[in-house]
């Protein structure tokens, strides 16, 4: 009971970007909640010998999760520093980045009360290369959004990658379909760089190199705050071959 207690404290200390269960009755208070969706997310059942990489990790929620799921190799990847964003200028006098600036410490919490072996990389999408090896599954989570670009970010993740990606990205509601391939800029009023339909993250996975692409359906994701982005995903799984 005081070990509960005193992790609760510990949690308690800090923002969330995840919500995570840490131990019985100590759940991480996200800005998130992908526990009732993440069967939408195309994450295979069983990952057994796989070795796996999560890309923007912050908490670790999908790096944890492919753990459970039996992946032999999790690595963790997410950037050192609050100005190695890849954010709209405007947008950093306007936030607070108290999610970014506490995401290590985070980590490591909910990584030392889980008991894992998950093995965080300080590394941005765009410096993923051949020293860390090929990866049989990437994931990577509402990251595209905050790019500037987007498309040398797939390809980065299609040059470590030996079996199959999944990315899961905010998309607009275009009035021309979902079928087109059409992106929405701002960095102004709204925190992205790059809103995309899923016909364009589509043709940007198999652009870059990957043989198919599987799309699953549209989602919600409902979020504590404001931000149209935060609401539609879609999501889908490139393969290799």
């Amino acid at each position: 009971m005081n070990e509960r207690a005193d992790l609760a404290r510990e949690v308690a200390r800090y923002p969330w970007y995840h919500t995570i269960e840490l131990a019985e009755g100590v759940v991480t208070e996200g800005m998130f909640d992908h526990r009732p969706a993440v069967d939408r997310y195309l994450l295979p059942a069983d990952l057994s010998g796989m070795r796996c990489l999560d890309v923007g990790t912050m908490d670790g929620f999908w790096a944890f999760e492919m753990e459970r799921r039996g992946a032999r190799e999790v690595f963790a990847a997410d950037v050192a520093e609050v100005d190695d964003l890849d954010w709209p200028a405007l947008w950093r006098a306007r936030i607070e980045p108290t999610l970014d600036d506490t995401k290590e410490a985070r980590f490591r919490l909910a990584h030392a009360a889980l008991g894992s072996s998950v093995t965080r990389i300080e590394r941005s999408v765009y410096e993923l290369d051949a020293d860390l090896g090929l990866f049989d599954l990437i994931f990577c989570g509402d990251l595209l959004v905050h790019l500037k670009d987007p498309i040398t970010a797939i390809q980065r993740l299609r040059s470590v990658c030996a079996g199959s990606a999944i990315i899961c990205n905010p998309v607009q509601r275009f009035r021309f379909g979902p079928r087109r391939a059409l992106a929405e800029f701002d960095g102004i009023d709204e925190f992205q760089w790059w809103l995309l339909s899923e016909a364009a993250i589509e043709r940007m996975m198999r652009a870059t190199g990957f043989a198919r692409v599987e799309v699953g359906p549209q989602f919600e994701l409902p979020a504590r705050g404001p931000g149209k982005w935060k609401g539609l995903r879609a999501v889908m799984r490139g393969y290799v071959a």
